[in-house]
């Protein structure tokens, strides 16, 4: 089985080459996002409680050009509700989702076709010693992994630690969203262009 990591085709980024977010969070400012978990909000209580959407976001003014993508991966994965259903038709199970409100300030719209996707189960099967990797953060090692700062730039994996999971985040970095070879060719026939794939090398 071969695993792919699915992500924006295009990457935006600032003046000085860095990646930045298309999308700014404007609600539920404590909501803990890509645990691989469900969602749990601290805005209200300390001791946390479950997610009640919409979740309100703030389109950045310089993307504010009118093509939309299949797909945002900052602040979480968000995606067109045509995506989430082309994902639930082969099987995909695995998606906590929730309404979202994206406000286009620079041109006085409001989108609401975009979905908030939360992938439940994040799976350890990274060979650190094998992938090229940095550690932007030594002291977070003795923390959650999910707060770990382990920056993965090529990933190798030990596929029989997957199981037979479709979708799902890596432990080890949880910006890393893993496709099964499955998945992958069925959104390929859909026809989406804007996404990108990259097969993952094994052991």
């Amino acid at each position: 089985m071969k695993y792919y990591q699915m992500s924006n085709k295009v990457l935006l980024k600032d003046l000085d080459g860095r990646e930045r977010a298309c999308l700014y969070k404007r609600s539920h400012r404590y909501l803990q996002m890509n645990t691989g978990d469900f969602l749990v909000d601290y805005t209200s209580n300390d001791s946390g409680e479950a997610f009640k959407g919409p979740l309100i976001c703030e389109l950045d003014d310089e993307d504010s050009t009118g093509v939309f993508p299949t797909f945002f991966m900052s602040p979480s994965l968000i995606g067109t509700r045509q995506f989430y259903r082309d994902l639930v038709e082969i099987g995909i199970d695995n998606i906590e989702m929730h309404p979202v409100i994206i406000k286009d300030e620079e041109n006085g719209k409001t989108i609401e076709d975009y979905l908030l996707l939360n992938i439940i189960g994040r799976v350890s099967c990274a060979v650190m010693d094998q992938s090229d990797t940095e550690r932007l953060n030594d002291a977070a090692a003795e923390g959650d992994p999910c707060d770990s700062m382990n920056f993965i730039n090529e990933l190798v994996i030990d596929a029989a630690r997957v199981g037979s999971r479709d979708l799902f985040l890596l432990h080890e970095d949880t910006s890393y969203i893993l496709v099964s070879e499955r998945v992958f060719q069925h959104l390929i026939k859909k026809g989406y262009t804007d996404i990108f794939f990259e097969e993952i090398r094994q052991l």
